[in-house]
């Protein structure tokens, strides 16, 4: 692979990281707040640690991480879907954001095989778990 693909495959772990931290952090905010459920909070906040940690196995410096990531000139940066402005409920909050950060563990997946990371084996792992967490509330 090519320096500039490669760098580009960089680009797209960091957002997908990012994608899911976030998605954990606001169904861990719906579990808090909304349901008082402190078994749902802490298994969402270990999943959110195990993206952390496989995280910092992919990217190891800051550097590498500064020169992927370039937020000017992502195309999916004004994102003007109407369903992203519109949440009727704190279990509609909850779903969409559960099924953002499996979203996101697919394709960190996916894309830290590209670089044969063994990261690819936690994220499938993390995506599974969410699944299970999905199944059993919904």
């Amino acid at each position: 692979m090519k320096s500039r693909d490669t760098l580009s495959v960089y680009r797209a772990l960091d957002a997908n990281c990012n994608r899911a931290r976030e998605g954990f952090r606001v169904a861990e905010d719906v579990a808090r707040f909304i349901l008082n459920d402190p078994r749902l909070l802490a298994r969402l906040k270990k999943m959110r640690h195990g993206v952390t940690k496989a995280e910092k196995s992919l990217f190891g410096s800051t550097q590498l991480r500064s020169a992927a990531r370039d937020v000017k000139k992502d195309l999916g940066r004004g994102n003007k879907e109407k369903s992203e402005k519109v949440r009727a409920s704190s279990q509609e909050l909850l779903k969409a954001n559960l099924k953002r950060a499996q979203e996101a563990l697919r394709s960190l997946e996916e894309f830290s095989k590209l670089i044969q990371h063994p990261a690819s084996a936690q994220f499938k792992r993390l995506r599974y778990e969410a699944y299970k967490i999905e199944e059993k509330l919904f």
